[in-house]
């Protein structure tokens, strides 16, 4: 019987789809892990629907509370969080409150999000200009969206746009507003940017764990506000590439990395 497990932290989504993926590096890691149980969770809050609106994953607390029951004693928490921003923070307090009221039976340890120091900064730039050099014809931009935190998240998204910048002049990063149907200071700047240019084609690639909503639809979608109605009402061509990073096995090397770590953590 085992006794060791790893929890797989993600937002969740509700997009048709997308919680497929997750699903897929999940059977993956198990099959690179065969003496270790994976479970995914989701640390997005009840207000956005229960279980079953996300394929039926539960919250962390109740996937512990399940390992437990079954006899688990060692757990791996692994975030799959793109950046340290709230909703990873709020699981950690989450995940302390457990512990402290009646979780104290078990043995845990927490693998770091995607972005967590210089060295993953440099490893994802470098995977995400990498990921679409066979695709994007010499000329063509890139832009990628992210999802935005304030800090000390947001510092990691301003470090991973210079980076591309520098890897690649034609490749820009920004994030959407805090505010749903806020203007975005960001894709005008990325306009102004491309047509100081003269790019006249981009690839849209999203920077989030999964492609769902925003994806879809704040970055590619139809509406007149989404990041590619904005760029072709400027005359710029978009070539959507809308997978989410957990696709990609160049960024789960990193969550990986990370994993492994928190293993060793555990001892």
């Amino acid at each position: 019987m085992m006794q060791q497990a790893v929890v797989l932290a993600a937002h969740g989504s509700r997009h048709p789809g997308a919680m497929a993926a997750l699903a897929g590096f999940r059977d993956r890691l198990a099959a690179a892990y065969p003496d270790w149980r994976v479970e995914i969770a989701r640390t997005v809050g009840r207000k956005h629907g229960p279980a079953s609106d996300f394929g039926g994953v539960r919250r962390v607390a109740a996937v512990l509370e399940a390992l437990v029951a079954d006899g688990l004693r060692r757990v791996v928490v692994q975030s799959l969080h793109v950046v340290p921003g709230e909703e990873y923070h709020e699981m950690l307090a989450a995940l302390g409150r457990y512990l402290e009221n009646g979780g104290a039976r078990l043995a845990v340890s927490v693998g770091a999000p995607l972005l967590s120091d210089r060295d993953d900064v440099d490893a994802v730039a470098e995977a995400v200009v990498s990921g679409l050099a066979d695709r994007r014809a010499r000329g063509e931009g890139l832009v990628v969206m992210g999802h935005g935190a304030p800090p000390p998240g947001a510092g990691f998204y301003t470090a991973l746009g210079e980076r591309l910048t520098r890897l690649d002049p034609l490749a820009h990063f920004g994030t959407m507003p805090r505010e749903r149907g806020a203007p975005c200071p960001d894709i005008e700047r990325i306009r102004a940017a491309l047509a100081a240019s003269r790019t006249s084609t981009v690839w849209l690639r999203p920077f989030f764990t999964v492609a769902g909503a925003h994806a879809c639809n704040d970055l590619a979608g139809d509406g007149p506000t989404s990041w590619r109605a904005i760029l072709e009402a400027a005359g710029i061509h978009c070539r959507p590439a809308l997978a989410g990073l957990i696709e990609s096995r160049a960024f789960t090397a990193v969550w990986r990395e990370h994993l492994r770590r928190a293993m060793d953590r555990l001892g």
